[in-house]
């Protein structure tokens, strides 16, 4: 997988901040972010957009570089799985990452700048 980091606009005036644009993340892959002091993974499934925190809460693995089953990423370090559609934990559910909404503008793809609540 790609994992190449672009930083994004830190302007928190926008709830939406522009990443990418669609062709950059086909199907079944997912690439990293800055959006404003966050790192996040957006993954597409299936033509949906789908982001999430990027460090695993364990030690802190890239799960933009995990591997993607369905709507589920497995950590490439340790093999903790995330759904990524809401961040929560598919092993257990003791704990969870951030989930940030998606807005897909013509070509453009717009992350929250704030994780959703």
């Amino acid at each position: 997988m790609q994992t190449s980091l672009r930083r994004t606009s830190t302007a928190r005036m926008s709830k939406f901040v522009p990443v990418a644009s669609i062709s950059e993340i086909p199907v079944g892959t997912s690439r990293a972010y800055i959006v404003g002091d966050r790192e996040v993974a957006v993954f597409n499934v299936d033509g949906t957009f789908h982001a999430i925190e990027n460090g695993c809460p364990h030690q802190g693995g890239p799960l933009s570089e995990g591997w993607i089953e369905g709507k589920v990423v497995t950590c490439p370090w340790h093999a903790w799985c995330f759904d990524v559609t809401d961040g929560k934990m598919t092993l257990g559910g003791f704990t969870s990452v951030d989930a940030f909404d998606v807005q897909v503008e013509g070509s453009t793809i717009k992350v929250s700048a704030e994780p959703r609540v």
